[in-house]
């Protein structure tokens, strides 16, 4: 093969092939430098002359089944502005041992792979494709895109055990993670507010959220103009949490026959009915048939859901204040402290009639990046975390 054909399939500025070698399963390509400017890989401006140089080698892109492998001259110099630094090559990252085209598909490869899938499939440590991917990401993700935010939706997400939790920021037009941060604090949130700018801030027109009293008094603070809507994902969420806290009271004040009934049904009433099997509806309609204070929280349960088909205002404030009535007049301790709860956030619940958001949609980000999380076995590096969340939703 002719060194132009060669070099027309290279297609690197600066250098051209003058060896190539076969060894075993590998291409080894020696390239030669043309005679030109060298550029500073501190400031990136152009220096006339390397004074001394190492032989470096780069892996390339395969060709056909032979790994490829480039070995080119680096040249140091003595830079004006940095003394001396290393030279930037156009077609490789400083004191990378890969091209950048290389480290490219390594990323693409990680878009829809594992990164130990990755790491096998190209004969790679786990620790270099990693590093390859958060490089990528990290220049991919360092210009933030703040503009047009109207309707954003913020979350927790739990990345470890024992309370560790990131703040999702989401365009729910775009569906589209603009921002993520360690905690949920209010410190949290006003970090994204800080970055986004107060002018950018006043173009939110809603925001959707949980009863979660940090993010709430950020959003006040600096958004005050912004509708805050608490979305039925969340709210029954909180609700399905409540049912547990009874189901349990309700087992330890039961007979011994009651309990056997209620043994094993916290699925059966967290659970929508239409994703029953036959025999766990019969079951759960001889549960409701004989626990009366659990009959109440599971119709109260698909009572609530209503809320959300409300249309107007007036509608739903008028729906939450007799579903709240129900709730109260149960006698229930649980369902009366979770009615008090929901009148006291009422103007969130209400305001989903102005600006009716799609649960749906939040519940699919919010399994989309647990599964994200599952896919890496779980991520020890927050960062590299953060950053795949992001991937996952441009």
């Amino acid at each position: 093969m002719s060194s132009n054909i060669i070099a027309h399939w290279l297609n690197l500025p600066q250098v051209y092939p003058e060896k190539i070698d076969i060894v075993g399963g590998s291409t080894i390509i020696y390239l030669a430098r043309e005679r030109g400017e060298f550029v500073c890989s501190g400031c990136r401006e152009t220096v006339n002359q390397g004074y001394d140089f190492r032989r470096q080698y780069l892996r390339d892109l395969s060709c056909f089944e032979y790994s490829t492998y480039l070995f080119v001259d680096k040249f140091r110099v003595d830079c004006p502005s940095c003394g001396v630094r290393v030279e930037e090559l156009s077609f490789a990252r400083v004191f990378s041992h890969y091209t950048k085209r290389f480290e490219d598909y390594v990323a693409k490869l990680c878009e829809i792979l594992p990164v130990s899938q990755v790491a096998e499939l190209l004969n790679l440590d786990w620790k270099t494709v990693k590093e390859i991917d958060k490089r990528y990401l990290t220049e991919k993700f360092s210009h933030p895109d703040y503009s047009s935010l109207k309707i954003l939706a913020i979350d927790e997400v739990s990345y470890r055990s024992g309370h560790k939790y990131l703040t999702v920021v989401l365009d729910l037009e775009r569906t589209k993670v603009v921002w993520v941060g360690e905690g949920r604090s209010k410190e949290t949130l006003d970090k994204f507010f800080g970055e986004i700018g107060e002018d950018k801030a006043k173009e939110i027109k809603a925001i959707a959220t949980d009863m979660w009293d940090p993010y709430l008094a950020s959003i006040s603070e600096h958004a005050p103009w912004a509708k805050v809507v608490f979305d039925k994902f969340h709210v029954i969420a909180e609700y399905s949490k409540m049912i547990d806290r009874v189901r349990n009271e309700e087992y330890r004040a039961a007979s011994e026959a009651g309990k056997k009934v209620i043994k094993g049904s916290k699925y059966l009433l967290l659970k929508n009915e239409q994703n029953l099997k036959q025999n766990q509806k019969e079951r759960l309609k001889e549960l409701l048939s004989v626990n009366e204070v659990l009959n109440t929280v599971y119709i109260l349960k698909d009572e609530l859901k209503m809320l959300w088909q409300c249309r107007s205002e007036e509608e739903a404030a008028s729906f939450l204040e007799a579903w709240v009535g129900k709730a109260r007049a149960s006698g229930n301790e649980e369902l009366s402290k979770f009615a008090k709860k929901l009148m006291r956030y009422s103007y969130g619940l209400i305001n989903h009639a102005v600006y009716p958001i799609n649960s749906a949609k939040l519940e699919g980000v919010n399994n989309k990046i647990k599964v994200i999380k599952r896919r890496s076995y779980g991520f020890h590096d927050l960062t590299y975390f953060m950053l795949k969340i992001k991937q996952g939703f441009t």
